[in-house]
């Protein structure tokens, strides 16, 4: 599972237009089909789609196609999402992260909106408006390590949308987050405990604050949520180990450390012995 924007600092393929933190202005443009690709979307985003298209799943199982010249509201949270590349030409999108600093600002200047029948996902058109704005912000920015500017311009971003056609669903939904809704702690944790999260993600993704989250699954699981993560992560992984030949820096991927160092570590403190010359003893035991 790749984090973004994170991932996408260090990718070949994506330029770095503004970046401040999780907040930033990307451009991507692949010629070959990124599918079904498990992505944690770290910061709420925007994402121009310019050419080609693009297919979005929610752990819910809602699948949206975002076409040429089409805008999502993709809020911060766990999603299924391809690429899709039209024949001998390439994918191309331009994404405007923002973090809950700038949401908070930009939702400062507005009243409660109580709209009815505000649809799951917000897709709306790229208009001449925002083409503007887009296409003088990667002409004036590109290439030129800007990024004082990174703020003031995504807010400006927030206010252009706040006009247009679907400017007050755009408020709406972001108020809406503000607010969400808890989820069950125990079934969350137990089906997403490999993902590789920190506390504050699964705080915000369960729809707790930081020190709720840390009493509610107190009260669930009796221990702490680090010390829980670094057990059920390694039960994993010793599994892992047993059952397959891949590699220790394949299986740290899979139970949740992107860091393989850290995983050796804290696999040897728990086990007293490396990920490696455990995954070897087991072998040798099926062998015998």
């Amino acid at each position: 599972m790749k984090v973004v924007p994170q991932a996408f600092y260090q990718h070949p393929k994506i330029e770095n237009i503004l970046v401040d933190g999780l907040s930033c202005v990307i451009l991507k443009k692949v010629e070959h089909s990124d599918l079904q690709n498990q992505r944690y979307v770290a910061a709420h985003a925007l994402t121009i789609v310019l050419n080609g298209a693009l297919q979005i799943e929610t752990p819910e199982g809602e699948i949206s196609i975002i076409n040429k010249n089409q805008i999502i509201l993709l809020p911060k949270g766990l999603y299924m999402i391809s690429d899709i590349i039209p024949k001998n030409e390439s994918f191309e999108a331009v994404v405007f992260f923002f973090d809950k600093e700038i949401c908070d600002e930009f939702l400062a200047g507005f009243d409660l909106y109580a709209l009815e029948n505000l649809p799951k996902t917000l897709i709306f058109n790229y208009d001449q408006n925002l083409r503007l704005f887009t296409d003088t912000l990667i002409t004036l920015y590109r290439g030129k390590s800007l990024y004082q500017f990174t703020k003031p311009k995504l807010l400006e971003l927030l206010h252009l949308i706040s006009l247009s056609e679907k400017g007050d669903q755009f408020i709406s939904k972001l108020q809406c987050l503000k607010k969400r809704g808890k989820k069950n702690i125990k079934l969350f944790m137990e089906e997403n405990f490999d993902k590789p999260l920190d506390i504050e993600d699964y705080a915000y993704l369960t729809g707790r604050s930081i020190s709720t989250f840390r009493r509610d699954f107190k009260s669930k699981f009796d221990i702490s949520p680090k010390k829980w993560l670094i057990k059920k992560r390694l039960k994993k992984a010793s599994f892992l180990l047993k059952e397959k030949s891949d590699s220790v820096t394949s299986i740290a991927l899979q139970v949740g450390y992107e860091n393989t160092s850290h995983f050796i570590k804290a696999f040897h403190k728990e086990f007293h012995i490396s990920p490696k010359q455990f995954q070897i003893n087991h072998r040798k035991d099926m062998l015998i």
